[in-house]
């Protein structure tokens, strides 16, 4: 995953495990994309402050134009920049689904850091 200035980032919290999962899906399936936490300096400097301050209100897909999606927005947003499969289904990801798996994280993810 390279740091090109106008490849699309997705913003993750760091310590959480689903999202380091996550964030390992997103290098394999859509490997242009550049994964930050949101406790990192990129992200400070990039994002409004609301976004980065705990409690989290979700993944922050930041894409090419700039423009930022949060949330199941964010995980429909990353349809563009994957191919086959994931780019058909992607852009109907719901948000009630994408709102249960954030409630049920600590389960998901496997361990307290979530």
């Amino acid at each position: 995953m390279g740091r090109d200035a106008d490849a699309p980032r997705l913003f993750y919290d760091g310590p959480c495990r689903l999202c380091q999962r996550s964030v390992r899906w997103v290098a394999k399936h859509a490997p242009a994309v550049v994964c930050l936490p949101l406790q990192s300096k990129e992200a400070a400097a990039l994002l409004p402050k609301t976004l980065i301050t705990p409690p989290y209100v979700g993944v922050v897909l930041m894409d090419n134009s700039g423009i930022i999606h949060v949330g199941h927005r964010g995980i429909q947003g990353l349809a563009a920049h994957c191919s086959g499969f994931w780019r058909r289904v992607l852009p109907f990801f719901p948000e009630w689904i994408y709102n249960f798996v954030a409630r049920t994280r600590h389960l998901w993810g496997r361990g307290e850091k979530c």
